[in-house]
C-alpha cells in the first residue's frame, strides 16, 4: 500500500491540488489527511469538497477545525476564522465535525496510528525543541537546507534524552502526525515518525512548497519519500487579494504572506505584540478588538523586523 500523507491545508486548495497530481503520478492507492484543512487562505470549502471524494482515505481533524465555532463578535483577532466558517457549505461543516481526533488502523501487519499533533504520541518532548516559533532562532542567518533539518531532527530524537525516552516508550509501528508544519520523519528502532509537512503553509525555514509524503507498507516493511512541489509564492497571493477574505481579514492575509515568503512562522510572535501593545494603551478587549488588531499590526511593520529579524531571511 502507498499512502499520500497531507496536512495542514489551512484552505490552500491550489497547493492541495499540486498535491494531488503529483501523488496521482505516484500511483498511490489511499491517502492519510492529518488535520488542519481550514482557515489562513481563502478556499477551505473547496478543500474539503475535494478531500471528501478521496478514495481509500484515513481523516482526522486538526485544531483548527475547532476555530470554526465562535460567538458573534467583530473583534479584528478572529477575523479570517469567522470568514472561513460562513464560506464554508453545511454539508462540508458537518464532515468536519464528524471527524475523528485520532485514527488506527493495520496495514499488512503495521500498525499505523494517526493524531494532528505529536504531543499526543510524544507529550512535550518533541514540541519543546522542535516547533514553528523555535526553529528561526535555531537557524537565524540564512535558509535551512531540507538535508540540515531532517539530521538536526533525528539528532534531537535520538541524543536528546526526554525525546529518546518517549520514543522507546511506544510500541513498534507509524506515528503520523502534522501540526507543526516542519517536514520531517526518522525510524527509531521500528517506530517511524511521520510528520508531512504543512500542504499550505510550509514554516520549515526552507523553500517554499507544496509538501506531503509518500508512505509505503509493503510485506511488512515500511518505505518514506518526502515530497516538495514547488510553486510560485507571489502569485498566489495575487490571488488571495482578489478575494472577499482579503477584504475582510486584511491583517491575518498579510501575515500569511509574510509566513508564505518566507517560510518562518509570524503568527505567535505578532499576537505577542499585539498583546504587549494592547496593554500598553489599556485595551482590556479580548478577543483583540479590530481597532487594536490593525494598530498592532501598523506597529509590526516596522518593530518585528528589528525586534526578531531571523522571522524575515529569506
Amino acid at each position: 500500500m502507498k499512502y499520500a500523507v497531507i496536512g495542514d491545508i489551512h484552505g490552500n486548495a491550489p497547493a492541495l491540488r499540486l498535491v494531488l497530481d503529483d501523488a496521482r503520478v505516484h500511483h498511490v492507492d489511499g491517502y492519510l489527511l492529518a488535520g488542519d484543512y481550514c482557515i489562513s487562505a481563502p478556499w477551505a470549502n473547496d478543500v474539503i469538497t475535494v478531500l471528501r471524494q478521496l478514495p481509500n482515505a484515513h481523516v482526522i481533524r486538526g485544531n483548527d477545525e475547532n476555530h470554526l465555532d465562535l460567538p458573534n463578535n467583530d473583534d479584528g483577532q478572529f477575523e479570517a476564522s469567522r470568514w472561513c466558517a460562513r464560506s464554508l457549505s453545511a454539508d462540508n461543516k458537518a464532515w468536519l465535525d464528524a471527524l475523528p481526533e485520532e485514527l488506527s488502523f493495520s496495514c499488512q501487519g503495521v500498525p499505523v496510528r494517526m493524531a494532528h499533533a505529536s504531543t499526543v504520541f510524544l507529550g512535550k518532548a518533541l514540541h519543546a525543541s522542535f516547533r514553528t516559533s523555535v526553529l528561526p532562532g535555531r537557524f537565524p542567518h540564512k535558509p535551512l537546507s531540507h538535508e540540515d533539518l531532517l539530521a538536526d531532527f533525528r539528532r534531537l530524537m535520538t541524543q536528546d534524552e526526554t525525546c529518546r525516552s518517549a520514543v522507546s516508550a511506544l510500541d513498534a509501528g507509524v506515528y503520523v502526525f502534522a501540526h507543526n508544519h516542519i517536514q520531517t520523519h526518522g525510524c527509531f528502532d521500528g517506530r517511524w515518525l511521520v510528520n508531512p509537512g504543512s500542504c499550505g503553509l510550509p514554516l520549515d525555514c526552507g523553500d517554499f512548497a507544496a509538501c506531503y509524503t509518500l508512505l509505503t507498507i509493503d510485506g511488512g516493511h515500511v518505505q518514506v519519500e518526502e515530497r516538495r512541489i514547488p510553486y510560485d509564492v507571489e502569485a498566489l497571493i495575487a490571488r488571495v487579494k482578489t478575494t472577499s477574505h482579503y477584504q475582510e481579514a486584511r491583517v491575518w492575509s498579510e501575515i500569511i504572506f509574510s509566513e508564505w515568503r518566507t517560510c518562518r512562522e509570524k503568527v505567535s510572535f505578532f499576537l505577542t505584540l499585539t498583546e504587549e501593545y494592547a496593554n500598553r494603551i489599556g485595551d482590556p478587549r479580548r478577543p483583540f478588538a479590530r481597532d487594536t488588531w490593525q494598530a498592532a499590526y501598523e506597529e509590526w511593520l516596522t518593530a518585528a523586523p528589528l525586534r526578531w529579524p531571523e522571522l524575515f531571511v529569506r
